[in-house]
């Protein structure tokens, strides 16, 4: 059987559609894997619902994406759907000019909704600098990660 769920195709997608979203800007893969979260768990952030359920585990899905996301955009770049650039400070992906037209033909309800987070969390975090995103992941890591341990005595 094939897997779809996490596959580098769903996720290659997924990056294409945030790269989009964030074009002309540039991302590096960790900036792309804290963007992904953000708009997979908006509610975390923000009042917009999340496209994901809302299980604990959900922090944990940062330690696993680093390789998914990595494998989704060669896949994609392989495609001429996203572009690499090499820079002094690292390597940098932005969407090709094929991009759109690809996104566009593509006729899904979920795609449709992680495009609306993907605009929503570039407009909220796509400006910031590396460790302010970071700053406000940890908050919510912090809650989380109250749901692990419940408080001692109830």
């Amino acid at each position: 059987m094939t897997q779809l769920l996490n596959s580098p195709l769903e996720v290659g997608v997924r990056v294409v559609a945030m790269l989009t979203a964030l074009y002309p800007r540039q991302a590096d893969l960790s900036r792309i894997i804290l963007l992904d979260h953000a708009a997979l768990h908006s509610e975390d952030f923000s009042e917009v619902e999340s496209l994901h359920p809302a299980l604990p585990t959900r922090v944990g899905e940062l330690g696993i994406k680093r390789e998914l996301v990595h494998r989704g955009i060669v896949l994609m770049g392989a495609r001429g759907l996203i572009i690499r650039s090499l820079k002094v400070s690292g390597i940098y992906y932005t969407a090709s000019d094929d991009a759109h037209p690809f996104l566009s033909s593509i006729d899904s309800a979920y795609l449709s909704e992680f495009r609306r987070r993907c605009a929503w969390a570039t407009n909220r975090f796509g400006s910031l600098d590396d460790e302010t995103i970071k700053n406000s992941l940890c908050t919510v890591f912090g809650s989380w990660t109250e749901e692990f341990y419940p408080m001692k005595g109830n």
